[in-house]
């Protein structure tokens, strides 16, 4: 009777051991499978950001080109009014001095 209880035990502990190795190489497959998707994930997040970072970078360089056009147009814009201004002055001056010619 012992023989045939021990054999039991032991054929129960053998059975239990493998359905714990079986368990364990489940949890190994959907931690993987867990760890396979979150990184998946992140590859395609990172793909994302670095489509985001692209797009910024163009958008810098545009913003830099408007910009200089920008200070062109207003360097322009100002020299114009710097030579109009200049030969105004130097219409009203030579006026000036041909009425002071002529009042004397």
């Amino acid at each position: 009777m012992r023989a045939a209880t021990a054999t039991a035990i032991g054929a129960a502990a053998a059975h239990a051991k493998l359905l714990a190795n079986q368990e364990e190489r489940e949890i190994e497959y959907l931690v993987s499978t867990l760890v396979e998707a979150q990184a998946k994930k992140l590859k395609r997040k990172m793909k994302h950001v670095e489509a985001l970072n692209l797009m910024m970078e163009k958008q810098h360089g545009q913003m830099k080109d408007l910009e200089e056009s920008l200070v062109t147009e207003r360097m322009d814009i100002l020299q114009k009014i710097f030579n109009s201004g200049v030969s105004r002055w130097r219409d009203h001056a030579s006026v000036k001095s041909q009425s002071s010619t002529s009042s004397i």
